[in-house]
């Protein structure tokens, strides 16, 4: 509605005051007309460019909002990753202990047999 009103207002606006002013010609009236018309087809594409920057503006930040989603998980994952990494390394470790302390007694065993035997 305000744009409807100053899209008639503003040039008749301009011609009145071009007349009024007592110095209007048939040409400074259509160049006055002229001049608005354009100054308002400036004022709309502007306009609409600010309208495509907002919108383009509220893409690039749910894109940011998503990536930013993502990295979250990412990370999520890497923890969890490491946290599985660090238990599976726990559980080599006692392994290995465990491998080695069955070796130690295989050996006492076998000590134990053999002292055994020459007694025997």
């Amino acid at each position: 509605m305000h744009s409807a009103i100053t899209k008639s207002l503003l040039p008749l606006a301009m011609s009145a005051a071009v007349l009024l002013g007592g110095c209007a010609t048939r040409d400074s009236v259509a160049q006055a007309l002229a001049a608005a018309n354009a100054a308002q087809n400036t004022a709309q594409a502007a306009r609409m460019t600010a309208d495509q920057a907002l919108t383009a503006a509220q893409a690039a930040q749910q894109t940011a909002n998503a990536a930013n989603a993502t990295s979250q998980q990412a990370s999520a994952a890497a923890q969890q990753a490491q946290a599985a990494a660090d238990r599976a390394q726990a559980a080599s470790q006692n392994a290995a202990s465990s491998a080695e302390a069955a070796r130690a007694e295989s050996e006492r065993i076998q000590r134990t047999v053999l002292a055994q035997g020459e007694r025997g």
